[in-house]
């Protein structure tokens, strides 16, 4: 049996697992990153020793780990390994991850963008199993994306950067967004696009059941009680992410289109009115035959296709057609 250790590095939680090429899934375990104490904190204290305890287990099995992946939410290079300032990692700036980790663990290491390999894994064993073109958006705080194509290969695009859906513009005129654009689909259609439309709804005097400063979860909780600002919230943002993905399915043809991430636990809430919308606006071939469909892989879609790619599917398929291709 083929093993690796794939890694999430986020904001919040470090994850990692001992994952197979069968899919089986072992020793999971999450740490709190506390990336407020900054970088060396992040990588000394945190990443490294989660990574050696899970290799240190895979020992005490008998269980030989070929490789570790590492997703990270950060815009990166993937091929030379280096991170551009994590919005979530504060302090990072420009950082050579992958030789740093490979300097350490004596192992093949290969990193990627967490929504990539997000999509790794929903197109190995999870809602989008064995269809290819696959589209995958994470929706959180941000929104992240990830395109997976021919063989399981994720494509980066020519400079490491491509997928990044939550920044097409969906409204000229729309809400400012972090990136400095107006109107891009993060800023309509993630769990802060959410919060913000039920905060100015309660700062205009409408009246609910939510409590001030809510957060997503709050808010659904609200509209599966038949909140009524809450179930306006969730249609607004329904059908901004159903302008999104009708967009990208007009653009890119996949077979499906995946939605994870925290603001995806909503179910219904969110997929009702995104696929109505979706509908109306995606051409007719797009809309008889793209599925669109909720991730099944959860918290550790991330960890699970970091794994993957340590195991040798997408980024080494992709460097040989980057090489073929020059």
């Amino acid at each position: 049996m083929r093993w690796a250790l794939g890694v999430d590095l986020g904001g919040t939680a470090i994850k990692a697992a001992l994952v197979s090429q069968e899919g089986d899934r072992e020793e999971v375990m999450e740490v709190p990153t506390q990336a407020w104490m900054g970088r060396d904190h992040v990588l000394e204290k945190r990443l490294l020793p989660l990574i050696e305890r899970a290799l240190q287990r895979a020992r005490s099995r008998g269980m030989k780990v070929e490789a570790v992946g590492v997703a990270v939410a950060s815009p990166l290079d993937p091929w030379k390994g280096v991170v551009y300032h994590p919005p979530n990692l504060p302090g990072w700036g420009v950082f050579p991850l992958l030789p740093y980790l490979e300097e350490r663990l004596y192992l093949p290491v290969k990193i990627d963008n967490d929504a990539n390999l997000f999509a790794l894994g929903e197109w190995k064993w999870g809602a989008g199993q064995g269809h290819a073109p696959l589209l995958c958006l994470t929706l959180g705080t941000g929104i992240g994306g990830g395109i997976v194509y021919h063989r399981g290969i994720i494509w980066h695009g020519a400079h490491g950067a491509g997928g990044e859906f939550g920044h097409v513009t969906i409204d000229m005129e729309g809400p400012p967004c972090n990136c400095g654009n107006r109107g891009c689909l993060e800023a309509m259609a993630s769990a802060t696009a959410l919060e913000r439309w039920v905060k100015e709804s309660q700062e205009r005097g409408r009246t609910t059941k939510i409590p001030p400063g809510a957060k997503a979860i709050d808010i659904a909780r609200a509209a599966r009680e038949g909140d009524e600002v809450a179930l306006e919230a969730f249609q607004w943002v329904g059908k901004n992410l159903g302008v999104g993905i009708a967009a990208l399915a007009n653009a890119f043809d996949p077979r499906v289109i995946v939605l994870g991430g925290g603001l995806s636990k909503a179910g219904m809430l969110l997929l009702e009115p995104a696929v109505s919308e979706f509908e109306r606006r995606a051409l007719s071939l797009q809309r008889e035959r793209v599925k669109v469909r909720l991730a099944h892989l959860g918290h550790l879609g991330g960890v699970i296709g970091a794994a993957l790619l340590a195991l040798g599917e997408g980024l080494e398929n992709h460097d040989k057609v980057r090489e073929e291709e020059g």
